[in-house]
């Protein structure tokens, strides 16, 4: 009889708060529609205003004689003006008809949402009261389905949890692939480069190296973190070089020459060319996770479904 008991209230409960999840979201409605009315009416407001001062002018000394010649007989002018007026003042009044209409009901459907906090906690009681039922009785024939979906539901959870590590690493490596990148192009041109041979041209050339540097060095730590994530998941021995060739030594072959420039332009590119496809690599993974990380989240809602569809069974 417990147990029958607790269904019992439990599909009441969740009959309730079917009830109100669909107040909610006609509630929702209202508001949008009340935001667009309201709009309406601030236009239609500003029109009126206007359609009155043209009949206020018009009926006016300063409607004068050139005009009638223009526009015609006053009195037809007056008229047309006035069935303006009264068209605009009809259509301002159905807005503040159709405002109050629609505020009343929003305070209805406000008032019968207020309740949805306290009836989802008494939903979320009763499905752990009959969770309850089910696991600690060892004799329950639902016991063993139950227990395995909750087993499978954690399973896709801690997974969820780890694509989504993945996939934030995964990106992190990406932005920092692409700003080493640019900064390796941005250095390209150098062999053709002015001849300057000032001290502030062979500056700026250090500093652009110095640059790529701390760059490469972050971006093969996010690289290794990556490889550290997938690892989690499962999948090891994946590992994301960048081969540098001695760019961290590029900074003691600064002699202003053409020779030199284009030797460090040969290692760049080469650098360039394994970043490329470091990155290529990388997002094709990045994309396998993604499209992974929303199956498990259907998963997990039909999952959920299955759970309470056990919790409901008699």
């Amino acid at each position: 009889m417990a147990q029958i008991s607790t269904i019992s209230k439990l599909k009441t409960k969740l009959e309730e708060l079917q009830s109100l999840n669909r107040v909610k979201s006609h509630l929702d409605t209202i508001q949008a529609q009340l935001v667009k009315k309201m709009q309406e009416l601030h236009e239609t407001s500003n029109r009126l205003r206007r359609e009155e001062k043209d009949v206020k002018e018009i009926e006016g000394k300063g409607f004068k004689p050139l005009f009638y010649k223009i526009l015609g007989d006053k009195e037809k002018q007056i008229e047309k003006e006035r069935q303006e007026y009264l068209e605009v003042s009809l259509k301002y009044n159905a807005l503040k008809e159709e405002i109050e209409l629609l505020e009343f009901e929003k305070e209805l459907l406000t008032k019968k949402s207020m309740t949805y906090p306290d009836i989802l906690k008494e939903v979320q009681s009763l499905k752990k009261e009959r969770q309850d039922e089910i696991v600690f009785d060892k004799n329950h024939p639902l016991r063993n389905e139950y227990l395995a979906n909750l087993e499978l539901y954690d399973k896709q959870v801690v997974l969820g949890r780890e694509l989504e590590e993945a996939i934030n690493a995964g990106k992190i490596a990406l932005n920092n692939l692409r700003k080493l990148s640019n900064s390796l192009n941005q250095a390209l041109d150098w062999g053709r480069w002015s001849g300057d041979r000032s001290r502030y041209e062979a500056m700026r050339k250090r500093n652009k190296i110095h640059e790529s540097n701390k760059l490469l060095a972050l971006t093969q730590r996010s690289l290794d973190y990556f490889g550290k994530e997938m690892d989690d998941l499962g999948e090891d021995r994946m590992y994301f070089r960048i081969s540098s060739d001695e760019l961290s030594k590029f900074t003691q072959f600064f002699f202003d020459n053409l020779i030199t420039d284009w030797i460090i332009q040969q290692k760049i590119r080469n650098t360039l060319s394994n970043i490329n496809s470091v990155h290529d690599r990388i997002d094709r993974i990045l994309q396998s996770l993604l499209a992974e990380f929303d199956s498990n989240s259907e998963k997990q809602i039909a999952t959920i479904r299955k759970k309470d569809e056990l919790l409901m069974r008699e």
